[in-house]
């Protein structure tokens, strides 16, 4: 077919401007008084809108639908992102921080977000549309929703604003608005809007985290039941690193916001989900993204194939080209396909017919480094210096035939005869996706970063990378490196067939990345793509560890597993494939937990299941790494520890200071001893309340049983640390009524209750509301409580001059109005 001249691809579609802080607390004080001048509530209306607050909730309001809710992204020491997605590119989109926008109604949200609310900090969106997000008939979605043949564009926006000005080691409450135009079905005064949730800066050196360590969750049948249980267990997460394979093919639109089968990305990960497992019992995820920020890094599946002539979604994920035959092949055609040598329509020309990760980029506000974009970067968490890699390649099938003309697939081998003379439409086996060899930039860049005094001088040195050397997982055939390709003749000299052969001395990820980590005295390696858990150290102290068994496995192959990996036959070379075992030839350790058994009873150095999912948590606070495994044939019975190890650098000693030292978050409860040398594991207490809601200010009975006999047992606020008081536990067990700060944020928190002798603790979640309005009162309370019964005239004289005297001082701001929507 000829090729025809084609257009350059759209740049992702801005409006508004990007986010910055619209109206300062003063502006809004200034419009109280305005309102108070020109609008006072009588005792009617006073009642109404005392009615109308309300306890502080996650779940979304307005006439229009979110498509996700709002997720976390790059903090800074005083400011973090907030982004979500509408199908409506809307008139106006902020975000709403403040102690009181949890108990605004729907009404005053309006008025909120046009910064006529008093408290509440207005922060306006920038907003963009996906340029990649396509459908077809393949898309679990209805029948309605999706095309019947071809591939569709589907409309997404995105909507991001930054939130700055917050104070360290302080959480606000939040929540986001996207208003409605004529195009989304509504008018200026039509919204979406979220529930509420909360948000921080960056924590610092010294704070304590809780980071849930994560990869391949790609809509699978158990990613709902092991955030869902991770949560659970480990209480507040305070980031996540996500190793790569976040969905199965990126440029499908439902399978980040609304995959009919309930396990969408963002909804398995923002406790909206609805995914049966493979035991059938039907699970949310858990509410994290919207207090958490995600760190993540590309695994094969944020990899989106040759989009060109593809007629579907996934037969374009199947086949990308490397970069370097798709340049080749347009300068065949550049006069053709661009006659004026526009570089935009060049970009979009090989961007189709290669791979793109375009849209996980634009999905992401990710760290970036100069040579690699948000490809590959470093960035510090906490006391966590964290580096993602690039480090993947394109799957294919292990067929192999040794006949060239009776090839019928191609694979990682091999070509088929159909596709010799078209570089095109050939596999090109299973190439490197970013160069991560001796001379290649990422791999300079690494050489780099790990020198840096960011990485040397953190506690904890950690590097995830979606594809790693140590591991018994079956993708790690064949080994990492570039394909060698023979081409093949026959007895006249012709072209008769291709295949592929990947020399086991040439491992990039054994040669060259792995000598630079352990010398660098790098402390984690996170592994994925092989939905495994297995674990292993070098000598030099390095832990390697895959918890990819998050949703579903695709099997260890090691002695004790019953599996062997396939060898491919002569001609090619079957001393470059390993049958069972770890490639990087480290040998797995065994779990100090739950460790399970094969078919004879004999404990495993792994997992490999579709009945059980792991997941892990590094826990800085406690220097540990710890990993629970939950059964889904048994969901009424709790997750175990599976495994549990030493990590990092024990934090400095704190400096002595007149006020009270503060309490540190007490390790994850553990019921196995850990194997190697750590801090010792205490065994859980049983903790439970009088009570699992209670108002900010008020009191709550707490019981906690299983403590050392007659020992202080201290209660603290886990959030925020706040020390709670504490007694003795009489043989062992302890009843005490704690007060809730009054300032204590509106949500969900944990009450941990810990023995000051023998270090044994337990928690308890509870929900802390704010207080209504006192009724009868003789003011209202709230900074948005404008007017109360029986002010007297002299009190109303007092309003109006001080009102006027912010007209006066302020009526530059005064004169501000919304642009977007009128109002009556």
């Amino acid at each position: 077919m000829p090729s025809q001249p084609v257009s350059p691809r759209s740049a992702p579609q801005k409006t508004g401007k990007q986010g910055g802080r619209r109206l300062l607390a003063v502006t809004s004080t200034i419009a109280a008084g305005v309102l108070l001048l020109t609008s006072p509530l009588n005792t009617a209306e006073q009642a109404e809108a005392a009615d109308e607050v309300a306890t502080p909730s996650s779940e979304p309001v307005g006439t229009l639908d979110l498509l996700s809710d709002p997720f976390l992204q790059l903090p800074t020491e005083s400011s973090v992102n907030v982004v979500w997605a509408t199908e409506f590119v809307g008139t106006d989109s902020v975000v709403l921080v403040g102690e009181t926008v949890g108990t605004l109604s729907a009404d005053q949200l309006d008025d909120a977000a046009a910064g006529r609310m008093a408290g509440v900090e207005v922060f306006e969106a920038d907003t963009t549309k996906f340029s990649r997000l396509v459908e077809d008939a393949g898309s679990n979605l209805p029948a309605s929703e999706k095309p019947a043949t071809g591939v569709a564009d589907r409309d997404v926006w995105r909507h991001e604003a930054t939130v700055d000005g917050l104070t360290h080691g302080k959480r606000v409450p939040y929540r986001i608005v996207s208003f409605g135009d004529a195009a989304s079905g509504g008018s200026g005064t039509q919204f979406a809007g979220s529930g509420t949730f909360s948000l921080s800066p960056a924590p610092q050196a010294g704070d304590n985290q809780r980071i849930l360590i994560t990869s391949d969750h790609q809509a699978m049948s158990n990613t709902a039941a092991n955030l869902q249980m991770a949560s659970k267990t480990f209480g507040d997460i305070d980031a996540v690193f996500l190793a790569g394979d976040l969905v199965n093919q990126p440029d499908r639109a439902s399978e980040w916001f609304d995959d009919s089968r309930g396990g969408a990305f963002f909804p398995v990960l923002q406790g909206n989900a609805s995914r049966a497992s493979t035991h059938g019992e039907a699970y949310t995820g858990a509410e994290i993204l919207q207090n958490a920020p995600i760190y993540t890094a590309i695994g094969n599946h944020e990899v989106q194939g040759r989009v060109a002539g593809a007629t579907s979604i996934s037969e374009s994920f199947n086949y990308p080209i490397p970069q370097e035959v798709a340049a080749a092949e347009y300068d065949k055609v550049a006069a053709t396909v661009n006659p004026s040598a526009d570089p935009a329509v060049k970009a979009a020309w090989l961007e189709d017919n290669s791979f793109s990760t375009t849209t996980y980029e634009e999905m992401f506000t990710l760290p970036q480094s100069a040579s690699g974009g948000e490809g590959y970067y470093a960035v510090t968490v906490g006391d966590v210096r964290l580096i993602s890699l690039f480090s993947t390649r394109i799957w294919r099938a292990d067929t192999n035939t040794a006949d060239p003309a009776s090839r019928k697939a191609i694979s990682r081998y091999q070509e088929t005869p159909a596709v010799l003379g078209d570089p095109l439409k050939q596999g090109h086996g299973e190439f490197i996706f970013e160069p991560l060899d001796d001379g290649s930039a990422q791999l300079a860049w690494l050489e780099d970063e790990l020198e840096s005094e960011e990485f040397t001088d953190a506690r904890f040195r950690v590097v995830m990378m979606h594809e790693g050397a140590q591991t018994m997982g079956g993708n790690v055939m064949p080994h990492f490196t570039d394909p060698v390709r023979t081409e093949e003749k026959n007895e006249n000299g012709t072209l008769s067939g291709i295949r592929y052969e990947y020399p086991a001395d040439d491992n990039y990820l054994i040669n060259d990345v792995g000598p630079l980590l352990e010398k660098a005295g790098v402390d984690l390696v996170q592994q994925a793509h092989n939905h495994i858990w297995n674990r292993f150290k070098s000598g030099a102290g390095v832990n390697y560890l895959e918890t990819s068994n998050t949703g579903n496995t695709y099997r260890v192959f090691h002695p004790l597993s019953g599996n062997s990996r396939p060898i491919p036959s002569a001609p090619w070379n079957a001393s470059n494939y390993l049958a069972q075992g770890n490639p990087g030839g480290l040998e797995p350790i065994m779990p100090t937990g739950a460790a399970p058994t094969n078919a004879d009873g004999v404990k495993t150095p792994f997992v490999q299941s579709n009945d059980h999912a792991v997941f892990t948590l590094l826990d800085t606070g406690s220097n540990e790494v710890i990993s629970y495994i939950y059964d889904v044939r048994t969901p009424d019975m709790a997750p175990v520890e599976l495994d549990r190890f030493s990590l990092g650098r024990l934090a400095p000693e704190p400096t002595p200071e007149p006020t009270p030292e503060p309490t540190v978050p007490a390790p994850i409860p553990s019921s196995v001893p850990s194997a190697e040398p750590s801090a010792p594991a205490a065994l859980p207490a049983t903790v439970s309340i009088s009570s699992d809601t209670v108002v900010a200010g008020g009191s709550v009975a707490v019981t906690g049983v299983g403590f050392g006999r007659d020992e202080t047992v201290a209660a603290t606020l886990k959030r925020g640390s706040r020390d709670l008081g504490s007694k003795s536990a009489i043989n062992g067990t302890v009843r005490m009524t704690v007060t809730i700060p009054a300032d204590t944020t509106a949500g969900v928190h944990r009450i941990e209750l810990r023995g000051v002798e023998t270090g044994i603790s337990g928690s308890v979640a509870v929900t802390v509301t704010k207080a209504s309005a006192a009724a009868g009162g003789a003011s209202g309370t709230g900074t948005d409580s404008l007017a109360s019964t029986g002010i007297s005239s002299t009190a109303t004289v007092t309003a109006i001059l001080l009102a006027v005297s912010a007209l006066v001082s302020g009526v530059g701001v005064l004169l501000w109005r919304r642009s977007r929507r009128a109002r009556a």
